[in-house]
């Protein structure tokens, strides 16, 4: 594998940086198609479409939603057996996700006008949420933190 290494004193470092940045250079129309698809199809068939979607790109082979949910059991075992220094540095990541998260959360208000108008803002966290986290070649837990984080931050149960 080669690396493209950038030296921020070089004169076309910043044109060097744009390009390998440029999320143009590595989409395209097929790509944007896909996706479309995949959205069109989650939105039309719900779970049916997500666990066909799982099985093909993930290559997996479940049967329904039920088999992609983490026991609880799995997760505490899976937290155990971690480096003590690998939970350390999650730990910390995790506090500051959550604490940036809290000072951004928002909460409801409302108030009377003097002719009886109701106004204000209702914030109301979702019932529930689904998260994406990328596998295959590399294991990626900040995913996770801040995906997770900041929904129960906001109250999703």
């Amino acid at each position: 594998m080669d690396i493209k290494r950038l030296d921020s004193a070089d004169d076309n470092f910043w044109s060097q940086l744009d390009q390998l940045l440029a999320w143009e250079s590595v989409s395209d129309d097929a790509v944007n198609a896909t996706v479309q698809e995949i959205i069109a199809a989650i939105r039309g068939r719900g779970d049916d479409a997500l666990v066909e979607y799982t099985n093909r790109f993930d290559r997996m082979s479940v049967s329904g939603m039920a088999e992609l949910e983490v026991s609880s059991d799995r997760l505490q075992q899976a937290l155990d057996n971690l480096p003590a220094d690998q939970r350390e540095a999650l730990q910390t990541a995790a506090d500051r996700v959550r604490s940036y998260h809290e000072h951004q959360k928002q909460d409801s208000w409302s108030y009377t006008e003097a002719d009886g108008t109701l106004l204000g803002q209702q914030v109301t966290p979702l019932d529930r949420v689904g998260l994406y986290v990328p596998g295959g070649k590399a294991a990626y837990p900040s995913s996770v933190l801040m995906n997770a984080i900041p929904a129960k931050v906001a109250g999703v149960d």
